[in-house]
């Protein structure tokens, strides 16, 4: 078995089989005649082949930025993952998964980040769930009583991308795991057409004219004469965005039946209604988090105020680099990290790592889950890893 990077003559043979194993049904007949075309993407492409030199399973190692406790760090995207139905079961992807975040390290990349198949396949990679979402299914009737705030408009094409582009990215500035969109990436957020998709971007803009909110959502049909709100995206600076939004939507009473939204877990949202009974809810799994670079990650973080110290073991199976003991030591706001061969207050698995170290879960929590050996310092640790706000809308 050979996995390496593919040759850009390669990249037609790795989307067919890409689309084989999603049963995408693409219609590959004039690749032959678009051959830039068909070899775009190659770059970020890495595969297996057998000793005979068939390509058997493939996957996207994409890079991004993305926010983490005030700073912008190097996040890898695990993609596009597949095998070949006559491939499986061989042991090909985990050997290429493997490779793969060996890969990463070697690239300087802090985080990994991928949806996945199957939680209990990608934990065997030290992967672990690192967000949720609250689905909601709102009836817009329910929102009567939401105060109108600002104007209201949609989207220009070509003079308004800016103002949503800066809306978003002071809104992920104090979230965790937000991805930091390129060009590529907002090219292809503003690409629909609302006349001809039925997708539509109106933004919010307060009595001084500021843009303070924007919502991308898509009319969906339900029946021969009902349609549902399925928002795509929905960023807000304030209260009086966030509710001076819900006004608007409850205007679109005649189109549509319902708001269906996959809201961050960190808003109340139940606060904001008088009948909690109207909102359905459901906790939607969003992605799974590994830490590539464990003594970068640490120190990054950002502590709490106050001060502490404590001595951290971790367990890494696939990185020996990551396996080591680490003092850590915080004065607000400064953090020092180092490796020592102190005896360890805490012992942790790198998939539990990832949770904590990004806010999404604390130790008390893993306590209780058996998932962590403690033998001091329970208060330093705890008062370092807290909750944080986490929000991830970016799919790869």
């Amino acid at each position: 078995m050979i996995a390496r990077p593919i040759r850009p003559e390669e990249k037609i043979e790795a989307s067919k089989l890409q689309s084989i194993a999603f049963l995408l049904g693409r219609d590959f007949s004039q690749s032959a005649n678009n051959p830039d075309q068909a070899r775009e993407g190659y770059e970020s492409t890495r595969a297996i082949f057998s000793k005979e030199g068939k390509m058997c399973a493939c996957l996207e190692l994409l890079p991004y930025k993305a926010t983490f406790d005030g700073h912008i760090v190097d996040l890898a995207g695990l993609g596009g993952v597949a095998t070949l139905p006559e491939e499986r079961g061989k042991a090909y992807m985990p050997r290429l998964i493997s490779k793969s975040i060996g890969e990463m390290a070697e690239s300087g990349y802090v985080f990994s980040y991928l949806y996945p198949f199957s939680h209990s396949y990608y934990r065997r990679f030290g992967y672990e769930l690192n967000m949720t979402s609250r689905r909601l299914k709102i009836p817009l009737y329910s929102m009567s009583h939401f105060k109108k705030e600002g104007t209201i408009s949609l989207l220009r094409k070509g003079v308004d991308e800016d103002l949503v582009k800066g809306v978003y990215e002071e809104f992920i500035r104090d979230l965790n795991l937000a991805i930091v969109r390129d060009e590529s990436s907002w090219q292809s957020f503003f690409a629909k057409d609302p006349y001809k998709d039925n997708i539509f971007i109106y933004l919010l803009h307060d009595d001084k004219a500021r843009t303070r909110a924007y919502i991308k959502f898509e009319a969906i049909k339900t029946s021969q004469y009902s349609h549902d709100m399925q928002v795509i995206e929905f960023v807000w600076l304030d209260n009086k965005a966030l509710t001076g939004m819900f006004a608007f939507i409850f205007d679109h009473t005649s189109q549509f039946e319902n708001f269906i939204w996959d809201c961050p877990m960190y808003l109340d949202i139940l606060s904001l209604f008088p009948e909690p009974y109207d909102i359905k809810q459901q906790i939607i799994p969003n992605g799974m988090n590994r830490i590539i670079n464990l003594k970068g990650a640490l120190g990054l973080m950002r502590p709490a105020k106050g001060k502490g110290q404590f001595v951290l073991e971790a367990r890494d199976e696939l990185l020996d680099k990551n396996s080591a003991r680490y003092s850590i030591r915080w004065d607000y706001p400064i953090i020092e990290v180092e490796q020592t061969i102190k005896e360890p207050d805490i012992r942790l698995d790198i998939k539990d790592l990832s949770q904590l170290v990004t806010g999404y879960q604390t130790v008390r929590a893993l306590i209780e889950a058996g998932k962590v050996e403690l033998s001091g310092k329970i208060d330093q640790v705890d008062s370092l890893f807290t909750y944080k706000k986490l929000y991830i809308n970016d799919k790869f």
